[in-house]
């Protein structure tokens, strides 16, 4: 499991940073807006500000590691989901290719600074 997946769900594997149950409270992902099933409506159309879901956190209290906007990882592959994509997507194990020169308003990237995880 590489850094940014550990980050995300902990030691003892959830399916998303905050549990294994889906929450459209805790992201910030394509709810009611994209018509559908979705019930919910978190009140952004497109990306929320950043840590406008703490009760989404990781085990290790981390923020927004499932939606608002795709996360680049050392590869070319994409975690986390984004404010336009539906649940499926905010899964922590989901992942998403693209290539390096690929610009969209739902693509972004998080600057972390690197230490110990236990």
């Amino acid at each position: 499991m590489g850094c940014w997946e550990k980050a995300a769900r902990g030691t003892d594997g959830r399916i998303y940073p905050w549990g294994d149950d889906f929450d459209g409270t805790k992201l910030n992902y394509c709810d009611s807006r994209c018509g559908g099933e979705r019930a919910f409506d978190d009140g952004y159309k497109y990306t929320a500000p950043v840590g406008s879901y703490p009760t989404g956190a990781s085990p290790y209290g981390v923020l927004d590691m499932a939606g608002n906007v795709w996360e680049w990882t050392t590869s070319r592959m994409l975690r986390g989901g984004s404010w336009n994509h539906n649940r499926a997507g905010m899964r922590v194990a989901y992942r998403l290719e693209a290539s390096p020169d690929t610009c969209v308003d739902n693509f972004g990237f998080r600057c972390v600074l690197q230490t110990e995880i236990p």
